[in-house]
């Protein structure tokens, strides 16, 4: 993995920002913020002709002024000037670059004139880079990330390789609220040089991811693409998310990364053939990546579904079989065990509802365990995690009528039920994915996500991810 062209740029022992200024409504400045808050370990060098210091560091006019040649240059400046400094950089000995700045084929003939001159010069000096047109990469256990946006949430294990700037790095806060960690994340604009199959193969290798997303507005090389992926996917899961499909996605995709794209039916090939599962949202893309990377995968579709409420349990069960997963009667003896676990007006054949129940150990811990022990029940969807929200909520309420013990006093109580569930993957072997109603305001939520145990927003979301495994099961029984 070391001799693989990407891997300076994800281990950079010093990084210079071509662009940073005083300035702080500047990309560069935004960037250089990032890389400083993030509590990057490596030196840092920015270049600016004018300005020095820079946010307190010492400033060089041009990069043959640089003390050392770094390990990683990054360009956020107009499109005109980036030729001259990538030249620059290539006579002070740097090898690695990404460039930010957009302008380049992206914007017509003119613009892929001066994306060709870049190539030219990258190859005189031995340059490698991502972009042009990209907004950068994010390697959150190495405390690398140049980018416009913070990463504030836990390192994970799904590795990005995105045509988009924006689903690596707006896309955030929505991943935050799920902890779904990024291993290491790449947006490669237009790909001129270093491109989305190099970053795949990239992921394949590496030892921090165990699944991978793909984000695709248009695929230069489909042949390549197919033959890169359809090895690391024998390794690792793959998703993609392709939009270039209908007639306003391709000209969108023209227009943004200069991507070429054909029509929906070649690509489900492409991505059947190459053992990738295709997603239909940026959501599905992250999430099942997510799922993925966290769980072990199902022997087959058999699933369990364990709910309180009536309402989730109907829908868990009509999306599993809209998505292909089926949802057995449990035999007899299980369901009399299951019974004398449950109220009155609990049900027990699958799914299981416990109805109104305050229980938790029951829940999430007794009959979670009971379930996967049966040898034809492949996986479980839960929905119902719940803690602090609903407590808090009840402190509110019940003072003028009741006194309520303050949570703290049960809070244990809560958890440690949710400590038993997010064990419960590793100790049986089979997936478990949990919804709620509520999100990381929650402790309980909180505590089984931040142990890598997926709960997302909705039932239907749940069960989409579940199919995914299943999908890849399949994928690797083909193997």
């Amino acid at each position: 993995m070391s001799e693989h062209p990407l891997h300076q740029i994800m281990h950079p022992r010093s990084v210079a920002i071509v662009g940073a200024s005083n300035d702080t409504f500047k990309m560069g400045s935004i960037q250089l913020l990032n890389l400083l808050e993030g509590k990057y370990e490596g030196k840092v060098f920015p270049i600016h002709p004018q300005q020095d210091p820079i946010l307190g560091l010492k400033a060089y006019r041009r990069a043959r002024e640089l003390p050392e040649p770094a390990d990683l240059a990054i360009v956020t400046i107009p499109p005109a000037a980036v030729p001259e400094v990538l030249r620059d950089l290539g006579e002070r000995g740097v090898k690695r670059a990404i460039i930010i700045s957009g302008g380049f084929k992206e914007m017509g003939e003119k613009g892929k004139g001066l994306e060709e001159e870049l190539k030219k010069i990258a190859r005189q000096y031995g340059i490698r880079f991502l972009g042009p047109n990209c907004i950068g990469v994010v390697h959150p256990a190495f405390h690398l990330n140049p980018t416009m946006f913070p990463y504030t949430h836990q390192p994970g294990a799904v590795g990005v390789a995105s045509q988009s700037g924006t689903y690596v790095t707006q896309v955030l806060p929505f991943l935050a609220k799920s902890q779904i960690g990024f291993s290491k994340a790449f947006s490669v604009g237009n790909g001129a040089d270093l491109d989305l199959v190099d970053c795949i193969e990239y992921l394949g290798g590496d030892p921090e991811t165990r699944a991978i997303a793909v984000y695709i507005e248009g695929l230069k090389k489909p042949r390549e693409f197919a033959r890169v992926a359809s090895r690391v996917s024998r390794q690792k899961p793959m998703v993609a998310l392709y939009v270039g499909g209908t007639e306003a996605g391709a000209r969108s995709s023209a227009s943004h990364t200069g991507s070429i794209s054909g029509p929906d039916f070649l690509y489900d090939a492409l991505f059947k053939q190459a053992g990738v599962i295709r997603a239909d949202s940026v959501e599905d893309l992250y999430e099942w990546a997510f799922a993925l990377a966290s769980l072990p995968l199902p022997r087959g579709k058999n699933m369990a579904i364990l709910t309180h409420s009536g309402g989730p349990a109907s829908s868990l069960a009509d999306t599993c079989n809209r998505w292909g997963l089926k949802v057995p009667v449990f035999s007899q003896n299980l369901q009399s065990r299951i019974r004398q676990l449950l109220p009155e007006t609990g049900a027990s054949s699958n799914p299981v509802d416990l109805t109104f129940f305050m229980d938790m150990g029951v829940l999430m811990e007794k009959l979670p365990a009971m379930i996967l022990e049966d040898p034809s029940i492949d996986g479980i969807l839960l929905h119902g995690i719940i803690g602090s929200s609903y407590v808090r909520a009840m402190e509110k309420t019940a003072p003028a009528w009741v006194k309520l013990p303050p949570y703290e006093q049960m809070k244990g109580l809560f958890l440690s039920s949710m400590e038993a569930f997010a064990k419960l993957p590793e100790k049986y072997g089979k997936p478990v994915i949990a919804s709620s109603f509520n999100e990381r305001e929650d402790d309980a939520v909180a505590f089984v996500q931040d142990r890598g145990l997926p709960c997302y927003r909705a039932p239907e979301r749940a069960v989409r991810a579940m199919a995914a495994l299943c999908r890849y099961a399949e994928i690797r029984s083909r193997v």
